[in-house]
This record gives structure tokens, C-alpha cells and sequence, in this order.
């Protein structure tokens, strides 16, 4: 599976968030607290296609 973009509407601390990833490997860095980790539960969640 292949993720092209990241759209996210009131998830965790997003409110609304559209990130464009490019083909290959993809770093998400930054502060802590700034949702790295709720990046990847969002593409988790939807790679099992669960809706909490």
C-alpha cells in the first residue's frame, strides 16, 4: 500500500491537517508534543480501518 496524502480533520491535537507524502521514505520530525505519533496512529487506523 502506497499513501499518497494525509487528511485529517479533528483528530487528537489536528483540527484539520492535509500532509502530501512523497514516494520512498518519508521523516516526520519536530518538538515533542506536536503530533508525530498521532500522524502515525491516523495512518495506522486507517491501514485496519477502524474508526475510534
Amino acid at each position: 500500500m502506497n499513501i499518497d496524502r494525509i487528511k485529517l480533520e479533528n483528530f487528537r491535537n489536528y483540527e484539520t491537517q492535509e500532509i502530501k507524502l512523497r514516494h520512498g521514505i518519508n521523516i516526520l520530525y519536530g518538538d515533542n508534543a506536536q503530533g508525530k505519533t498521532n500522524m502515525i496512529e491516523a495512518i495506522y487506523l486507517c491501514a485496519i480501518r477502524k474508526i475510534i
